[in-house]
């Protein structure tokens, strides 16, 4: 079997529409060994406008003059899909879906038959293997952690890069690229008839089940206090809280009996619940907490937009303390 290894650079890219300018790959036997490598310049046929995800410029380390001396995709086509298509190929990539797609837009951009082939990706293995699931693992950040030396952007060195990531990934796991994917669960990406699917592992599958069950079950509690407040009308027994309107941070909040009992002690002071921060002139933060909320209601206390931020130990302290 042979491990096929690309990575691909477009002179642009927008949402139905990718120029390719260069296809890299990197073929190497089961023992890692290399028996190609290669960059394949492409006309693309176009303007060049290099951006990365963030917006900025990107340089690829070519001269752009000279894609004007090759072909088209076109001519290409046939040589690609040969190295990417075949039972005896194991094809890889990194962050390879965003590849896929730009094919398979080429593909149509060029009235040429639909690419067929399934794909595995190093950014997924890596987040299996380490369970960073929050978070996606650059190619660049991967060479510095395996200490490989790349030309960042030179596709057939990302090629290379990424066949050297996963060599020592196997190293590590003293096992085979094809066991690797196995024991952590990928399921191979694919492409087919101009419809592709992304590679994905079994682990982080079963994470993101769970932060969505996380968050609905947040929704639902958030959900039951925010109609308790809508709906808690008692009359102050005292007006010691007047003037008083505060709001809580999310965690508090989703602790549905806590924050109740704490609405019910501000009300009877005379004391008023805000769902919202710009409603409130008093905000309650969990201990520790480092949330979104806290950060905003932070920043607009220094604008003086709210007058007093309180932990919910000093609130407990404030409401409780005559009782206890």
């Amino acid at each position: 079997m042979e491990y096929v290894f690309f990575d691909i650079e477009c002179a642009c890219v927008y949402k139905n529409v990718a120029k390719i300018c260069v296809f890299g790959y990197c073929v190497a036997d089961e023992n890692f060994n290399i028996l190609r490598k290669e960059d394949i310049l492409i006309n693309p046929n176009g303007k060049f406008h290099l951006t990365d995800r963030g917006g900025d410029g990107i340089v690829l380390p070519y001269d752009y003059d000279d894609f004007k001396k090759y072909p088209d995709f076109k001519a290409f086509y046939p040589k690609i899909k040969a190295l990417l298509e075949g039972e005896d190929k194991l094809v890889f990539g990194h962050a390879a879906i965003n590849d896929v797609k730009y094919l398979n837009l080429e593909t149509r951009r060029y009235k040429l038959p639909s690419f067929s082939f399934q794909f595995a990706d190093t950014q997924v293995l890596y987040m299996a293997m380490t369970e960073t699931f929050d978070r996606q693992a650059g190619l660049e950040s991967l060479t510095r952690i395996f200490e490989i030396d790349y030309t960042p952007h030179c596709a057939a060195d990302d090629a290379y890069a990424t066949m050297r990531i996963a060599q020592a990934m196997c190293e590590r796991d003293n096992c085979t690229l094809p066991e690797l994917l196995e024991k952590y669960g990928i399921r191979y990406g694919k492409i087919g008839n101009y419809q592709f699917s992304n590679c994905v592992s079994r682990r982080r599958s079963e994470y993101l089940s769970e932060k969505r069950r996380e968050k609905r079950e947040r929704g639902e509690k958030r959900a039951k206090f925010n109609d308790f407040v809508y709906g808690y009308r008692v009359k102050p027994l005292s007006h010691e809280l007047r003037g008083k309107r505060f709001s809580f941070a999310r965690s508090i909040e989703e602790d549905v009996p806590l924050a109740k009992s704490l609405v019910k002690e501000i009300v009877k002071r005379g004391g008023r619940y805000s769902l919202k921060l710009t409603g409130c002139n008093v905000f309650v933060q969990a201990d520790g907490d480092t949330s979104v909320r806290t950060d905003a209601a932070r920043r607009m206390h220094e604008e003086g937009k709210i007058a007093e931020i309180l932990t919910l130990s000093e609130l407990q302290g404030r409401l409780f303390a005559e009782e206890e």
